[in-house]
């Protein structure tokens, strides 16, 4: 600390820093981040969990992380999450992280720009639904029509793949656009089977699929196709 301050000033006499903006960092690295819930040996009877802890003043911003069953023998890194104060000087003290039933250690340590804390750390076990459905469904693959094809026929067939997931019921929603930046929405609607159709008038489109199941988890958006339909 003592060689940073030192180092700041021989910069401000030489003309590198304005002395009047320069600003001294808090130094917060021999404090620790006071965690709320879940305490230590809690044990949980909802699978929504909600991960409290207690600002620290001069803190920036928090590292967030949950390990399955714990981080000595961590099987699973489940969350690993970066909260920042916003523009208007807000610091988040919360996160929400949906889990499996099972063993977990959960940890946050604070930081500035010039400092952090070590990590705080509270074990805590989750005994909710057993059939809880966590995972999203696979990520839908293009058919057609083909990328940058043309055609003539203004009545269109969309086909795509998707390997279903074990669990909760899973649908595939189609999004058919007219521009390129994906902002003019054409149409909207749910693909049966991996299939939809749709008549649609001259010009060039642009689609992709995207998967959803009962449980709420979603897939990431397949690639985006484009065709185009002539006179």
């Amino acid at each position: 600390m003592i060689l940073r301050n030192i180092m700041i000033v021989l910069s401000c006499s030489m003309g590198l820093l304005s002395c009047e903006d320069i600003l001294e960092v808090p130094d917060i690295s021999e404090q620790s981040v006071n965690l709320l819930a879940p305490s230590d040996g809690t044990v949980l009877d909802d699978n929504a969990v909600s991960l409290h802890w207690e600002n620290l003043a001069e803190a920036t911003g928090y590292s967030i992380q949950v390990a399955s069953p714990n981080f000595e023998n961590a099987a699973q890194i489940v969350l690993d999450s970066l909260v920042e104060m916003d523009t208007l000087g807000y610091v988040p003290t919360h996160i929400d992280q949906s889990l499996f039933n099972g063993s977990y250690e959960w940890r946050v340590k604070a930081f500035n720009s010039g400092f952090e804390t070590p990590y705080s750390s509270n074990t805590f076990q989750v005994n909710g639904n057993e059939d809880l459905d966590l995972t999203p469904p696979n990520t839908p693959s293009l058919i057609s029509p083909d990328n940058g094809s043309d055609t003539g026929n203004t009545e269109v067939d969309f086909t795509w793949n998707r390997e279903d997931v074990p669990g909760t019921a899973e649908r595939d929603s189609i999004y058919i656009y007219s521009d390129q930046d994906l902002q003019f929405l054409v149409t909207k609607d749910e693909g049966s089977n991996k299939v939809y159709s749709t008549s649609l008038t001259t010009g060039t489109y642009y689609w992709f699929v995207k998967a959803f199941d009962a449980a709420g988890n979603e897939s990431a958006d397949s690639d985006t196709f484009n065709f185009t339909i002539s006179n």
